[in-house]
């Protein structure tokens, strides 16, 4: 099992000192990543929820590429049809390179209408645009000459520059918990990467995203289950979130991702669930360090 932990570049934490500080520990802690989420333009209606706006994601990783040296770098996630994938896929392996091939690209289609029109994204064909734009991606990725003729994309007689360190790509995460999320992940994903998933979703979810991955002739193993979910240590376990309790209900929480086939958890320390809304860097500090002393040796 892996572990991963939310950058405070959003909400009431976002700070460049705040970065820093959980970066660096993150990495001191022995946590196996770090985590950029994103949001262009946020609905007036989820500024309660996500805050005004984040800092971007790819400048808050080449950063901490800079002043880390092991620990992985992650999207989770990366709105994949607001952004042209020609770019996406330039700016995501700068990162790779500046990092010494320590990447994780998560992306997913959001949630948010009004942002989509904000940024003159069609919203109603964002699945469709989604597809296209990872096999754009992994098209320039694997190196060949960049031609590509598609319903949303087109271009020929351009270059590709850079490549990613990692072959044949650093890995591709699919968000989402829909059974159309599901078959993404299956189709061209190294990850299927569920928000908040229940136990439940998880016991239905993997087969079937390795039943899929199997019809498409790829190994059904070869694709990581990896969940987000909210974690705080209290005195008294949540209903609803089970990395939201004492360090034995915790643990007790850990081990049944893993026997649900997680392989990778990536934790949201001071947003997601209104229990987290008060936190600072210094309480999230906190936390990490208490799962690191007290979870993490279980399963590592």
């Amino acid at each position: 099992m892996k572990f991963g932990i939310m950058l405070p570049h959003y909400r009431q934490v976002a700070s460049a000192d705040g970065i820093y500080r959980m970066a660096q520990e993150a990495e001191n802690m022995g946590f196996h990543s770090v985590w950029v989420s994103e949001h262009i333009a946020v609905p007036d209606a989820d500024v309660e929820r996500f805050g005004k706006g984040y800092f971007d994601p790819f400048s808050v990783l080449a950063y901490v590429s800079a002043i880390t040296q092991r620990i992985s770098l992650g999207t989770s996630i990366i709105i994949m049809p607001l952004r042209n994938p020609f770019h996406a896929a330039q700016i995501a392996a700068t990162i790779d390179q500046l990092s010494h091939g320590r990447l994780i690209m998560g992306v997913g289609v959001g949630s948010a209408e009004p942002e989509y029109r904000a940024l003159n994204a069609p919203w109603e064909e964002r699945g469709s645009v989604m597809d296209e734009a990872l096999r754009v991606i992994k098209h320039l990725w694997t190196g060949q000459p960049p031609n590509f003729q598609g319903s949303h994309f087109n271009f020929s007689d351009v270059n590709a520059f850079p490549m990613p360190v990692q072959k044949p790509h650093p890995p591709l995460w699919i968000g989402g918990g829909s059974r159309r999320a599901m078959r993404r992940a299956a189709e061209f994903g190294d990850a299927w990467h569920p928000t908040r998933p229940s136990f439940q979703l998880l016991e239905e979810g993997v087969p079937r995203v390795r039943r899929i991955a199997e019809r498409n002739g790829r190994d059904p193993n070869s694709i990581q289950i990896a969940a987000r979910h909210p974690m705080k240590i209290v005195e008294r376990a949540h209903d609803n979130w089970p990395l939201v309790g004492n360090t034995e209900g915790v643990i007790e929480a850990v081990n049944r991702f893993q026997e649900l086939g997680v392989d990778h958890l990536v934790m949201d320390t001071f947003y997601s669930i209104p229990e987290l809304n008060d936190e600072t860097v210094d309480s999230v500090l906190s936390t990490m360090e208490r799962f690191s002393r007290s979870v993490m040796p279980q399963f590592v």
